[in-house]
C-alpha cells in the first residue's frame, strides 16, 4: 500500500437526491483517472459501486460505497 502525506489526501462525499447522477459521476471519475478499465452503467448493472444483487436488480444504490481514486500523488477517498 502506498503511503500518502496529509497534504496529498482528500476525503469527499457525494450527496444528492435519488437518480441525480452520483453513481455515474463516480464511474466517470474512476474511468477517466485510469482507476478502472471500463465505464460502468447503472442501466446495465455494471457499475463498480453497485455490486449487490438487489442494487443491480433495482438499478439504484442501496448503501454507501467507498471508491478510492489515485491521481498522480493524490489519493481521493
Amino acid at each position: 500500500m502506498k503511503n500518502y502525506t496529509i497534504k496529498n489526501l482528500r476525503n469527499i462525499g457525494l450527496i444528492g437526491h435519488g437518480a441525480s447522477g452520483k453513481t455515474s459521476l463516480v464511474e466517470a471519475l474512476l474511468f477517466n483517472t485510469g482507476n478502472t478499465d471500463r465505464l460502468g452503467k447503472v442501466e446495465e448493472g455494471t457499475t463498480v459501486t453497485d455490486f449487490d444483487l438487489e442494487e443491480k436488480k433495482r438499478r439504484i444504490s442501496l448503501s454507501a460505497s467507498i471508491a478510492p481514486i489515485e491521481v498522480e500523488d493524490t489519493k481521493i477517498n
